[in-house]
C-alpha cells in the first residue's frame, strides 16, 4: 500500500463543500477507484469525463424516509487489541484515531467485545476459574491487558462509544462437552448462573467506563467450530432470554441493556426469528436480531423481518473478508474487499438495518494472532510491529465511504438508479443536520457518468463513476 494514502485521507477529511450543481446546494464528491488504487479522492469541476459513457440517473427522495440508522462500529477481541498494542504509543493512538475519530477517522460509535476468548484471541480464557459455580472468581483481567487499553484510546476520540457484548462460549464446566471449543451446549442447570455471568461482565465494563447497550445470547449458535462455540436452538434462545437473561439483567439494574438473538448468518434469519420469537415471553424480552454475511446475500429476509416485527432492531454484527470468502492469500487485502464491503453495506442499509459493525479492526502481518484455527483474516488495518507502522486496507476505506458521511441518527431514504442490475448499486440517507448523502458502487468494467436528482430536481449533471469504484456524494 502506497504511503500517500494516509496523506490523501487527511486532506479529504478537511475539505470544504464544493459549490457545484444547483443554486444553493453544495456538493462534495469523493471516489475510490481500482484503476489507480486511489482512495477517497476528491472530484472537482476539472475531473475529466472525456469518453465516459453517460445515461445513468440516480434519484434521491429525502421526503421518503425509512429506518433510523444509529451508527457504524467494529469489534475489539483480545487479538485485535494485542496487535494494536505492539505499536509505539504514538503510532497506536494514530491507528485507533483512524477508526474512531469523527473528525479525521471513520467515526465509529459501536464496538463489539467478546465475553471471554474467541478465535481471534491470544489464548483460551474465561472470566471464571474451573468449576466456580458461585462465580466468586469472576474477573476481566485478560481484557485489562489488551482490550481495555485500546478501548480507552478509542473513547478519547468517540465519547459516545457503546458496546455490544457477545459470548463465543460459556465456561467449559457449564457445557455438555466439557470444553469451550467444538460446540457442545449449555447445561440447563447453569442457565441462571450463565445469565448472572452476563450481568457481572456488563457491570465490570461499566466500572471501567464502558457502558453496554446490547448483548447477543450467543455468537453463531448453529456453528460447531474448532474454536470457542456453543449450540443453541431458536427455542432455547427465546426461553433463555424470557426466563433467565432479561429478568436477571433487570434485577441487576441493567434494564436498559437490549438483548439481541441469532448473531449468525442472514440466509437463515427468518426461520430462526420464527422459532425464537414464537417462545412465550421472548418477543417482550428481546429487542432485535443480529446477523452475519457469510453464506450469501438474502437481503430480502431483512425486509421481511422488518415487516413482520417492525419494532425490532436489526444489526449487522459481524462481517470480514478472509478464507470464508474464498480467500487464500494472507494478510493483505485486495481491491475486491472494497467492493464486497460496499455491496454488503448498501444491501443492509436498503433493507432496514439500524447498526453495522465489521470484524477484526487490527491484525498483524501474519493475519493474527488467532488460536484454535488454521488461518487468520483481513483486518481494517494491518499492524507491522517490526517497523512500528500500520497499513489501512481496502475494506477500511469502504467503511469510510459510509461511516464518515452517514452519521448516527440519520434516516435512510428512497434512492434509485435508472439502470438497476447493470453493476451500479446505490443507497442514500439524510443526516440530522439536513445533509443528504448518496453512496454509489460501480462493480462493472465500464467507466460511467451519472446525473443526480434530489426530489425530482437535477442538482448535478455528470458525476464520474469509474469502473470498479465506490463514490460518496454529500449534498447540503
Amino acid at each position: 500500500m502506497r504511503n500517500n494514502r494516509l496523506s490523501k485521507l487527511s486532506a479529504i477529511v478537511c475539505m470544504t463543500l464544493l459549490p457545484i450543481g444547483a443554486r444553493g446546494i453544495n456538493i462534495s464528491i469523493v471516489t475510490s477507484a481500482k484503476a489507480d488504487s486511489t482512495y477517497l479522492v476528491e472530484q472537482t469541476e476539472s475531473t475529466s469525463l472525456k469518453g465516459v459513457k453517460g445515461g445513468l440517473v440516480v434519484c434521491l427522495f429525502p421526503e421518503i424516509k425509512y429506518q433510523t440508522f444509529y451508527g457504524f462500529g467494529t469489534s475489539m477481541s483480545d487479538a485485535n487489541a494485542e496487535a494494536a498494542m505492539q505499536l509505539s504509543p504514538q503510532k497506536r493512538k494514530e491507528a485507533v484515531r483512524l477508526l474512531f475519530s469523527k473528525n479525521d477517522g471513520n467515526g465509529y460509535v459501536f464496538c463489539r467485545v467478546p465475553m471471554g476468548s474467541n478465535d481471534f484471541s491470544t489464548c483460551d480464557y474465561s472470566c471464571v476459574e474451573k468449576e466456580d459455580k458461585q462465580l466468586s472468581t469472576f474477573n476481566i483481567n485478560q481484557d485489562k491487558k489488551h482490550i481495555l487499553p485500546i478501548l480507552n484510546i478509542a473513547k478519547s476520540f468517540s465519547k459516545e462509544l457503546r458496546l455490544l457484548v457477545s459470548p463465543w462460549s460459556p465456561p467449559a464446566y457449564m457445557k455438555t462437552n466439557g470444553k469451550r471449543i467444538n460446540g457442545g451446549k449449555l447445561k440447563p442447570e447453569y442457565r441462571s448462573q450463565w445469565a448472572e455471568h452476563f450481568a457481572k461482565f456488563i457491570k465490570a465494563y461499566t466500572a471501567e467506563g464502558f457502558p453496554t447497550e446490547f448483548v447477543t445470547i450467543q455468537n453463531e449458535p448453529e456453528a460447531v467450530q474448532t474454536w470457542e462455540s456453543c449450540i443453541w436452538t431458536g427455542e432455547e434462545e427465546g426461553e433463555f432470554a424470557a426466563k433467565y437473561l432479561r429478568p436477571i439483567l433487570d434485577s441487576n439494574g441493567l434494564g436498559k441493556v437490549k438483548i439481541l438473538f441469532w448473531d449468525h448468518n442472514r440466509v437463515r434469519l427468518l426461520d430462526r426469528a420464527k422459532a425464537t420469537l414464537g417462545v412465550q415471553g421472548a418477543l417482550s424480552a428481546l429487542s432485535g436480531i443480529a446477523f452475519h454475511w457469510y453464506e450469501g446475500d438474502a437481503f430480502s429476509q431483512l425486509r421481511a423481518f422488518h415487516e413482520m416485527y417492525p419494532d425490532m432492531l436489526i444489526m449487522q454484527s459481524e462481517f470480514c473478508t478472509g478464507p470464508n470468502k474464498g480467500r487464500t492469500t494472507m494478510p493483505y487485502g485486495v481491491w475486491n474487499d472494497l467492493e464486497l464491503f460496499g455491496h454488503e453495506i448498501i444491501g443492509d442499509l436498503n433493507h432496514f438495518t439500524n447498526i453495522i459493525m465489521d470484524f477484526n479492526p487490527f491484525l498483524n502481518t501474519k493475519a493474527g494472532p488467532f488460536h484454535n484455527r488454521t488461518i487468520g483474516g483481513i483486518p481494517n488495518i494491518v499492524v507491522n510491529d517490526r517497523s512500528d507502522s500500520f497499513s489501512p486496507q481496502p475494506n477500511y476505506f469502504a467503511m469510510a465511504h459510509f461511516s464518515r458521511y452517514i452519521r448516527p441518527g440519520a434516516q435512510i431514504i428512497l434512492s434509485s438508479c435508472s439502470e438497476e442490475g447493470s453493476g451500479i448499486e446505490v443507497t442514500a440517507a439524510i443526516n440530522t443536520d439536513g445533509s443528504v448523502v448518496c453512496v454509489i458502487l460501480n462493480r462493472s468494467n465500464q467507466n460511467r457518468a451519472t446525473s443526480l436528482t434530489l426530489s425530482g430536481k437535477k442538482i448535478k449533471d455528470r458525476i464520474l463513476l469509474p469502473a470498479h469504484s465506490l463514490t460518496t456524494v454529500n449534498t447540503k
